[in-house]
């Protein structure tokens, strides 16, 4: 595989206008999208844009609902001592806040507790418990926690507590004892969807205890902060949760909640533009970051505050916290980086386990998720303190990291989460036998292929397309997230005028590009793919549709999500290109082009057709053939946007099992052409007799789809009027081998060590090494080429000779026959 990660289209070919765009009066770009996600008629399209409050389920169809609604009025009754237990991230943030302002609003006092992180870590403590105990509570709900405290809860039964468990993550193989427990994911809850975040579920339990005419007005006291939890703890935004969070936005435009006006004015968002990326990008990082450096209080004050001036108080402060964790932030991951670039067994790891003592506890989740974003593996980051190790864990699609670590639970003093995030800790001589064993259990079940991010796409967008109306239009389908995720798309063969680095720490990218039109991108966090790439080569680039609003001018901006080179802007400086050059002459006399034109008038028509969608040809069995750098590297670009499996061979057709063949600068006659059932042409062929061959030996002609334009020719050309090297430059490189004997030297070096074109340099050498002068090897791990001379023949040397020489003449006299 040549590209890092996987493009795949969703759609391929052009967008077009569908009986739908016209009957609801959206784009057809919109339309298409809708396609993409199974939304294709009238009823479904509505349901998926305006998603009604009134689709709420029942809450009372979760297990223990009614339990712990009746145990709850009956505490209000008893006048009980009630408090709510919390977690330090956004999800219990939010819970905690919407239970407390619930309480609130029907007058009755009651307390919250939230773990220091820094101090306590995640979840119920024994410590905290007998804190609450000693003030004579007798009732705990928890939120967004609990499902995994078995024996916390065990001593608040001791100490008198009724616990009330509401969370969302997953069930372990023991229960806690607690009086009743909400959770959807419970193996016996009958309840319809198991996807709410921990706020979701609070929300629902608020539901419960509100009479139902009351919670159609009342649930606007809540809906903001539901919506907050919901995007940025990264649960699915379809069903309930795309209800809420639909709603939600909207709400936050009008700003009901007093503390979260204020904190997204802090972050300089206007609310009448506001999506789910600002909340996930800009305001929940800040309650976050308050709960990392251990003050998680300040958010549940923020949310729950009357006060406008301690509203404003609490945001300043929340932003200064933040900017303090971004630099604790950008220091952990650096040392992250260094320690695996220290330690060679890191290339080979599919799991990351990195630790390292001093690690801020509240910060490694981040630190976690920007490592596995970088290098697509599951990663698992510790901070030590003294014999114990805690830390996160990130995975990727198709790794429960939840899973891996239970089959470790040996080595863990405490873990918990989901399929793609957990929290643990261990002693510290656990570590290196955590790092082996979760390799062992990745080596089993990631392939190589499974560590090849595939990115979704939409579709290819027009240059035309790539306009503030769709910027626009791209909110209808707002919220985004998990199961609706932002709409990326793809541009290709755009010409690179600008890219430098920006950011305070320089770990952003910004790239000018153009075709007819001019376009600004920005990749955050991508800086370290700027040296990849010059100005003046073309590219591709996936990546969502966004604005830029700099002194009040509002432009289109892409916000990057990968970048590929689609064509060098100067092939001598590029390895792959220079490989390909190599790949062009024949290796040995066994492996000469054999093609003769005797018969070219058997098939004269070589016209190519470029205004054809190549996706619909492009299936199992197909053989892609091409001759010069411009063909390889668009068939290879198109290709690779299919999801079909493809291999790339040079000059012969190997027996792997591939639904697709690329092959390059081939021997026609060598391929066994009856094992496909169509061949694509993406450039000329050498000669007409090429043509011929394939016509009398491919099943059915009709099968030939010749994929390229007149004004192509001209690459072949180019390789033609190179390829046969002049008797000059054959001396002058034999020279300079009599002075340096061996030398090794970088493939980029090649044209300015000897002075002339790679195809060239590489057609001598296959000349001289047949005629025992010299041997060659290219290293393609470090791009490099060793040339050796051998001992002086005792015959003298004659060009006239060598049989790959004439075989290069004969190719050019045939192609000049033929054009």
């Amino acid at each position: 595989m040549i590209y890092n990660k996987k493009w795949t289209l969703k759609h391929k070919g052009k967008v077009k206008e569908t009986d739908l765009s016209k009957k609801i009066n959206i784009s057809p770009e919109i339309s298409q999208i809708l396609n993409n996600r199974g939304i294709n008629n009238e009823k479904d399209a509505e349901i998926f844009m305006n998603p009604s409050l009134e689709y709420l389920r029942d809450p009372f169809l979760m297990k223990d609902m009614d339990k712990a609604v009746k145990r709850i009025k009956k505490a209000i009754e008893n006048n009980e001592n009630i408090y709510i237990y919390g977690d330090y991230d956004v999800d219990g943030v939010s819970s905690t806040s919407i239970l407390y302002i619930y309480f609130k609003s029907i007058g009755y006092p009651v307390k919250y507790y939230i773990p220091n992180r820094l101090e306590e870590g995640y979840g119920i403590n024994e410590e905290a418990i007998r804190k609450i105990s000693s003030d004579d509570c007798t009732l705990i709900i928890t939120v967004d926690c609990g499902i995994t405290s078995v024996k916390e809860v065990e001593i608040a039964n001791e100490l008198g507590i009724d616990v009330i468990i509401t969370d969302h993550h997953e069930c372990q193989s023991e229960i806690p004892n607690a009086y009743a427990i909400v959770n959807p994911k419970q193996e016996d809850c009958s309840y319809p969807f198991d996807m709410l975040c921990g706020c979701g579920v609070a929300f629902k339990m608020i539901q419960a205890l509100t009479d139902k005419e009351e919670f159609k007005t009342s649930m606007y006291n809540y809906l903001e902060i539901v919506t907050l939890a919901t995007i940025c703890d990264i649960v699915s935004l379809i069903d309930e949760n795309r209800i809420i969070v639909k709603n939600g936005l909207k709400l936050m435009k009008e700003g009901k909640n007093l503390g979260l006006r204020e904190l997204i004015k802090v972050c300089g968002i206007e609310t009448n533009k506001i999506g789910s990326s600002h909340i996930g990008y800009s305001v929940g990082p800040r309650i976050n970051a308050s709960g990392r450096l251990g003050y998680s209080y300040l958010g549940v004050q923020l949310f729950t505050t009357d006060s406008q001036e301690e509203a404003k108080e609490i945001a300043n402060i929340l932003e200064s916290k933040n900017i303090e964790r971004q630099m604790i932030e950008s220091k952990m991951y650096k040392e992250a980086e260094e320690i695996m670039a220290n330690d060679e067994s890191y290339k080979d790891d599919k799991v990351l386990v990195v630790a390292h003592e001093g690690w801020q506890h509240g910060v490694i989740g981040i630190v976690a998720s920007k490592l596995t974003e970088k290098y697509y593996k599951p990663t698992v980051l510790l901070t030590i303190e003294g014999d114990e190790a805690t830390g996160s864990a990130r995975s990727i699609k198709g790794f429960s990291i939840f899973d891996a670590l239970e089959s470790c639970k040996d080595l863990m003093n405490k873990f918990g989460g989901h399929e793609q995030a957990a929290g643990l800790s261990l002693n510290r001589n656990n570590i290196k036998e955590l790092k082996e064993r979760i390799n062992k259990i990745a080596d089993y079940s990631l392939s190589k292929e499974d560590l090849i991010e595939n990115i979704k796409v939409e579709y290819e967008l027009e240059e035309d397309s790539a306009n503030l109306d769709l910027v626009d239009d791209l909110h209808k389908l707002e919220p985004f997230g998990m199961n609706n995720p932002s709409p990326r798309f793809i541009m290709r063969d755009l010409l690179l005028t600008n890219v430098y680095k920006m950011g305070k720490n320089k770990q952003h990218l910004k790239i000018i590009v153009e075709d007819n039109k001019s376009y600004g991108c920005v990749g955050f966090n991508m800086s370290y793919l700027a040296d990849n790439f010059e100005v003046g080569d073309k590219i591709d680039i996936l990546f969502q549709v966004d604005e830029n609003n700099y002194n009040n001018e509002r432009k289109v901006q892409f916000l990057l999500k990968d970048i590929r080179l689609s064509h060098p802007k100067i092939a001598t400086n590029n390895n792959m290109s220079i490989k390909l050059f190599e790949k062009i002459i024949p290796k040995d006399k066994e492996n000469i082009y054999s093609i003769d034109i005797a018969d070219e008038y058997l098939y004269d028509d070589i016209e190519g057709n470029r205004n054809i969608n190549i996706f619909e040809y492009i299936k199992e069995d197909t053989l892609v053939i091409t001759n010069t750098l411009n063909g390889f590297y668009r068939a290879l670009s198109d290709i690779s946007l299919t999801d079909l499996e493809f291999g790339i061979n040079f000059n012969y057709i190997n027996e792997k099992n591939k639904k697709v063949q690329l092959i390059f600068s081939p021997n026609i006659d060598k391929i066994d052409l009856k094992r496909y059932n169509r061949i694509i042409l993406y450039d000329f062929l050498y000669n007409k007799g090429e043509y011929s061959y394939l016509n009398k030996n491919i099943l059915n002609n009709e099968n030939i789809i010749k994929y390229y334009r007149e004004e192509d020719k001209i690459y072949l050309k180019s390789i033609m009027e190179n390829i046969v090297p002049n008797r000059e430059e054959f001396i002058n490189i034999y020279k300079y081998m009599l002075v340096n004997k061996n030398i090794d030297i970088e493939l980029t070096e090649l044209k300015r060590v000897f002075k002339i074109l790679p195809l060239k340099i590489f057609g001598i050498l296959r000349v001289f090494k047949e005629l025992n002068l010299l041997n060659f090897e290219i290293n393609d791990d470090n791009n490099s080429i060793s040339i050796y001379l051998l001992e002086k023949p005792d015959k003298k040397l004659n060009l006239d000779e060598s049989v790959i020489l004439n075989n290069l003449k004969n190719l050019k006299e045939m192609y000049l026959k033929s054009y």
